[in-house]
C-alpha cells in the first residue's frame, strides 16, 4: 500500500509542476509576475482556467501559485542575468488575465471600429487605433 501512494504522491507532484510551468508561460507571455498572488481569487481562478484550460482543482491551488510564482522568479532572475527583455510589464494585471472584465479600461473603444484600445492609445488622448486614422486603413485592434 505504501508504494502505490507514494507513485500517486509522485504523479500529483509531476502534475502540479506541469500545471505551474504552463501557468508560469503563459503570465509571462502577458507580462504579468509574481504580483498576481496580490490579486483577488476570482481574477487568479480565470488566470488559471485560461492558461490551463480548466479550474485547479481547489486543493492545489495555493500549491500552483507558489509555484508558478517560484518559476516566474527564476525567469525574471534568467532574464537579467542572460541580458534577455522579457515582455513588456503588464500595466494593469486584471486587463493582461480579463481585459473585457477590467473594471478601468474594459469601456475603453475605438471610435471607428469599437475595438479595445490599449491603455497607452487612451492615455495619449485618442480615441480610435492609429490603423483606423488611416484612409483606408485596416484595422488590426492595434
Amino acid at each position: 500500500m505504501g508504494k502505490l501512494l507514494r507513485a500517486q504522491v509522485q504523479v500529483m507532484d509531476e502534475q502540479l509542476t506541469l500545471a505551474a510551468k504552463t501557468l508560469a508561460r503563459w503570465c509571462y507571455a502577458r507580462g504579468v509576475d509574481e504580483r498576481l498572488l496580490g490579486c483577488g481569487e476570482q481574477l487568479r481562478r480565470l488566470a488559471v482556467d485560461q492558461a490551463l484550460g480548466r479550474p485547479a482543482p481547489a486543493h492545489l491551488e495555493q500549491a500552483l501559485w507558489q509555484q508558478t510564482a517560484t518559476l516566474l522568479r527564476q525567469r525574471r532572475d534568467w532574464d537579467r542575468d542572460h541580458q534577455v527583455s522579457p515582455p513588456a510589464p503588464a500595466a494593469c494585471l486584471p486587463c493582461a488575465v480579463a481585459a473585457d472584465q477590467c473594471p478601468t479600461h474594459a469601456d475603453r473603444r475605438c471610435r471607428a471600429c469599437s475595438g479595445q484600445l490599449h491603455r497607452i492609445v487612451v492615455d495619449e488622448g485618442f480615441d480610435t487605433h492609429p490603423c483606423c486614422d488611416r484612409p483606408g486603413g485596416i484595422c488590426q485592434g492595434e
